[in-house]
């Protein structure tokens, strides 16, 4: 119970869209807003490639950079410690899909966290990702992806869009299997000033990721299985 009941009270994983609601199991919840983006089009999304994944993992570290109103965080990610979650991540950044995204939740001492799409009024991307075996520890300062809660249980390979940082170390996240893949290397301050409903204003890739493209449709996508009625909440 002490490893589970943090977890209930954070959500650190998904749930069905059609069960979200503000303030149910979650806590109160910033109300949705669009973003509007007067250049080209956002390009569709889907769970990164066979090759994406594998150039990631040759790639190794690469750092995106999460613009704020109260300053900018760089994260280094580690193609070489979770490649899947890297890939996906760098996808997700490149599609500007973090753009205008609020951190939905903040504990303080434990996470910030952000990702959640029916926050800025977007569907579920429809994918999901395997879990990993990371060497990377939740300690201060780490990255890592939400997973879905369901039943008093976390569901496994049911990773998407959502991500948290730590604010201290949290090592029954790793008993819990929760996938780590980089850590803050620059912002720190700026991560501990943020609150609930504070925004990405924009993330960027600010190292190059080498071949690390953004999926394309007839590509072989390793995620867990069709999970298009999975949306995380924070």
């Amino acid at each position: 119970m002490r490893i589970i009941v943090p977890l209930i009270a954070l959500g650190l994983a998904a749930m069905p869209i059609a069960a979200q609601s503000p303030g149910k199991d979650q806590g109160a919840r910033p109300a949705p807003s669009a973003v509007g983006r007067t250049q080209t089009k956002p390009v569709a999304l889907a769970a990164p490639t066979a090759t994406q994944i594998a150039a990631a993992k040759k790639q190794g570290k690469i750092r995106v950079k999460l613009v704020t109103a109260k300053g900018s965080i760089q994260v280094e990610l580690d193609g070489s410690a979770a490649p899947i979650a890297v890939a996906n991540f760098l996808n997700l950044v490149r599609s500007r899909f973090y753009d205008g995204m609020p951190f939905h939740r903040v504990e303080p001492g434990f996470v910030i966290q952000a990702g959640d799409p029916a926050l800025v009024k977007r569907p579920p991307v429809g994918y999901t990702i395997r879990d990993e075996k990371s060497p990377i520890k939740h300690v201060r300062g780490v990255i890592a992806m939400a997973r879905l809660y369901r039943g008093r249980q976390m569901v496994p390979n049911s990773a998407s869009t959502q991500f948290y940082i730590t604010l201290g170390n949290a090592p029954h996240l790793d008993q819990l299997g929760f996938t780590a893949f980089g850590k803050v290397v620059a912002g720190m301050d700026v991560v501990d000033k943020i609150a609930r409903g504070d925004k990405i204003q924009k993330a960027t890739v600010i190292a190059k990721p080498g071949r690390v493209l953004l999926a394309r449709r007839g590509d072989s996508c390793a995620i867990a299985g069709d999970k298009g009625s999975l949306g995380e909440s924070g």
